[in-house]
């Protein structure tokens, strides 16, 4: 010793970085060992669930189409729907209380005209489906008003963002494009369904909630409105579960449900085909402007998750 310190060779240096680099390898290891188990498990539970419900799964319902209101007020007002199964009403034991149905009867009360519905859902349907629903409502209806309804399939099958977004963006542009107005509902928030269990659940969420900022960021710069889903439901679908879910399979909403989803929706739409509901006043809109200092991704974020908030996009005309 002799009051002198003790400096390690180069040898006692390079022994000492193995060491790190080995503590560091194997804690990345099991980092990596823990995410490939959670991927795992997450992936067998999704594929038992899909197989759960192909089980449960009865005959595919048709989406209800008709004339509402007196049909002697002319012209009707051409109301169109598109989507996925929440469009369609799967899991309603009632029709009248599905979305479309009971969108179709507030606007005749709201515009006192009849309404004529199309709805071209189709249970099961993906963002990448919306072209081919617009080509069979092209054939039949030239809409005032569209709503969209669509990204709960997009989300549990965790379907790449772009491919989820571009169909859905050419979409609203080509039914604005012809003058139609465009309300989407987002996707809703999937980590409320109860038959999800974690990790599965927690994945589920984050994965609707990212769904549903981009489909508000392209609606809005498409030109459309849009009404959040993920928390106008998600407090009533953890709240009452067995309320709101359908008896059918526990993930679809039940007529209640349904009706809770109408009404987020029913304001915007009345708003978009220029009417005001029978309360009266002016619709609730978080509006964006360019020269806002909060970027449109941070809206669009917010908007995703507050309860019935709807955004659209200031300088372009409705």
């Amino acid at each position: 010793m002799n009051g002198r310190s003790y400096t390690p060779g180069p040898g006692g240096r390079a022994s000492r970085w193995v060491s790190v680099v080995r503590r560091a390898a194997v804690g990345a290891g099991s980092v990596l060992a823990v995410t490939v188990g959670i991927a795992a498990i997450t992936a067998a539970e999704a594929l038992w669930t899909r197989g759960q419900l192909a089980t449960m799964r009865p005959s595919i319902p048709s989406a209800r189409n008709g004339l509402f209101g007196d049909a002697h007020q002319s012209p009707p007002l051409q109301l169109a729907v598109m989507g996925d199964s929440l469009a369609v009403g799967y899991g309603a034991e009632d029709e009248s209380h599905t979305v479309g149905v009971i969108l179709a009867n507030g606007l005749a009360a709201a515009s006192e005209r009849s309404v004529q519905l199309t709805n071209v859902a189709e249970v099961g349907a993906v963002s990448s489906d919306l072209p081919a629903q617009l080509v069979r409502l092209r054939l039949v209806s030239s809409p005032d008003v569209a709503v969209i309804i669509v990204g709960t399939n997009d989300a549990f099958h965790l379907v790449p963002l772009p491919d989820s977004l571009s169909p859905l963006r050419a979409t609203i542009t080509e039914l604005r494009s012809t003058g139609a107005r465009v309300v989407l509902a987002s996707c809703p928030d999937l980590g409320t369904v109860r038959r999800f269990v974690e990790p599965m659940r927690f994945v589920a969420h984050w994965a609707s909630r990212f769904l549903a900022t981009g489909q508000t960021i392209v609606a809005l710069r498409a030109g459309a409105r849009t009404v959040s889903l993920a928390d106008a439901l998600g407090p009533l679908f953890r709240r009452d579960p067995g309320s709101m879910f359908s008896q059918l399979d526990r993930l679809h909403p039940s007529d209640l449900g349904y009706s809770n989803a109408a009404a987020a929706l029913l304001p915007s739409v009345l708003a978009a085909a220029g009417y005001r509901a029978a309360a009266g006043g002016p619709v609730p809109h978080r509006v964006y402007e360019n020269r806002s200092r909060r970027p449109l991704a941070w809206i669009a974020f917010r908007a995703s998750r507050r309860a019935g908030v709807r955004v659209r996009k200031r300088r372009r005309p409705e």
